[in-house]
């Protein structure tokens, strides 16, 4: 029996509050495919890891009709996307602590190797923001 794989998405977040628009176009699209039913893996890394963390004024701000950051990343959590930071922006700035310190669940980190792999696997498409 030939099962076709559920398609996936990778999107990964670069762009921070410096570039508040690009960053919410990356949420929005992640949205959309959402709750169109696909996997969706949201990859923060470089400036985009501060969406990971509370009390991120920007993260509240709608841009030119779209909702704000934190909107969209609940809407996210509730349609079972999961959120991952970048391994070496880990290893730089952050670590990963069980205080209640973000915004959302973050699922784990995850390397360029692996997001590499998963987007030559077929199945999956990774877009950048």
């Amino acid at each position: 029996m030939n099962r076709q794989q559920p398609y996936e998405l990778q999107v990964i977040i670069a762009s921070g509050p410096e570039a508040l628009d690009r960053a919410v176009l990356g949420f929005a699209f992640a949205v959309s495919a959402a709750t169109s039913g696909v996997n969706v893996t949201i990859i923060l890394t470089l400036k985009g890891m501060v969406w990971a963390e509370k009390n991120i004024p920007e993260a509240d701000q709608a841009v030119n009709g779209f909702q704000s950051v934190r909107s969209y990343m609940d809407i996210l959590e509730d349609n079972g996307a999961v959120f991952r930071l970048c391994s070496s922006c880990v290893e730089d700035s952050f670590t990963l602590p069980d205080d209640n310190r973000y915004t959302a669940t973050i699922g784990s980190c995850v390397g360029l190797t692996e997001v590499a792999i998963k987007t030559t696997n077929g199945n999956t498409q990774t877009v950048v923001f």
